[in-house]
């Protein structure tokens, strides 16, 4: 029985660096046997279903995939269906007024108990967060564009890869997921 996924690819299409044409990468995943593939919008959010029941081989599948036809390493984050769907419920900011403010932050791994602990002492006056598991929420209350809490101070003090997708785009993934 196939298991439906999204792989999230982080820092394609951005700023016009590191092109990717999502039709390049729906044909391409085809070559090592995902089945029903298609993308959302042009940030990386390839769907698709496998036999493989491991996330983890996943990623490393279509990493090294990746990696072999665009020549530069594209870091990949699988979730299940049922995995995106417990995000949602667990949403610590329901009340978050702009949804384009909330962010989702995916990470590859689960951080240790000390990185999360350091981590909550960062201090923002215009961002809340809450990490859960795999996942960070983040409540970007005056925008994201002026936030120092970019992906890559994430990324270093969780000591982990992450991408990151507004709660709108995760709502869609969802919905998607679904289809």
């Amino acid at each position: 029985m196939s298991q439906k996924y999204i792989a999230l690819l982080r820092g394609i299409n951005v700023g016009g660096k590191r092109k990717l044409k999502m039709a390049d990468l729906r044909e391409s995943v085809l070559k090592i046997g995902f089945t029903e593939v298609s993308t959302y919008i042009q940030s990386g959010n390839l769907f698709f279903t496998s036999e493989e029941k491991s996330s983890a081989i996943l990623e490393e599948k279509l990493t090294q995939h990746l990696l072999e036809e665009y020549t530069y390493e594209i870091p990949v984050i699988i979730r299940t269906a049922e995995e995106i769907e417990k995000t949602i419920t667990e949403n610590p900011f329901p009340e978050a007024e702009d949804f384009k403010q909330l962010h989702l932050i995916f990470l590859k791994e689960k951080s240790t108990k000390e990185a999360v602990e350091n981590f909550k002492e960062l201090k923002f006056s215009t961002e809340e967060f809450k990490v859960e598991n795999q996942h960070l929420y983040v409540n970007y209350i005056d925008g994201v564009r002026n936030s120092k809490l970019s992906t890559t101070l994430i990324e270093k003090k969780l000591n982990t890869k992450a991408t990151a997708r507004n709660w709108k785009t995760t709502l869609k993934i969802s919905s998607l997921l679904k289809d």
